[in-house]
């Protein structure tokens, strides 16, 4: 990032978290400045890869994927040219909604979506192999979304 975000620019930050559809001329009224310079901001977090998509985000099961599991990944060789491997074996499955590498006894968490039990057995048998460096791995399974989201507040 080129520069420090300001009061205005984490303002708009919590605006479009909250809505991305947001009208620019709905933006400037609510941040007070004029549209001019909320759209010259908008487009200077999107060119400082502050704001990295504008999204909308889908309830899965009202789109027919009804099981979503967090799964813990323990590779089987830890080197970075098998880690990015995976990595861009995972960022290239649409079923993997997040890939997370982490501390601990295991490398990575994945959370997955999927239509069912059954498809989900299909991803873990073609995905999470040997062959793909995956020594482990240990599914727990979403019963309930109390809070899912993607806000990062600013204050």
């Amino acid at each position: 990032m080129s520069h420090e975000l300001d009061d205005i620019d984490k303002a708009i930050l919590n605006l479009l978290q909250d809505d991305a559809t947001l009208p620019l001329k709905t933006v400037s009224e609510r941040v007070h400045v004029s549209v001019a310079t909320a759209q010259r901001r908008i487009q200077m977090l999107l060119s400082n890869g502050v704001i990295t998509k504008q999204v909308a985000i889908v309830n899965p099961n009202k789109v027919g994927y009804g099981l979503t599991a967090v799964v813990m990944i323990e590779m089987e060789r830890s080197n970075t040219s098998m880690q990015q491997r995976f990595e861009r074996l995972m960022d290239a499955q649409p079923q993997v909604m997040s890939c997370y590498e982490v501390s601990g006894d295991f490398d990575f968490m994945l959370m997955v979506n999927a239509k069912n039990m059954s498809d989900y057995h299909r991803f873990t048998r073609r995905l999470l192999t040997y062959e793909n460096n995956v020594r482990n791995f240990k599914s727990q399974f979403v019963m309930n979304f109390t809070k899912s989201g993607t806000k990062i507040t600013l204050d």
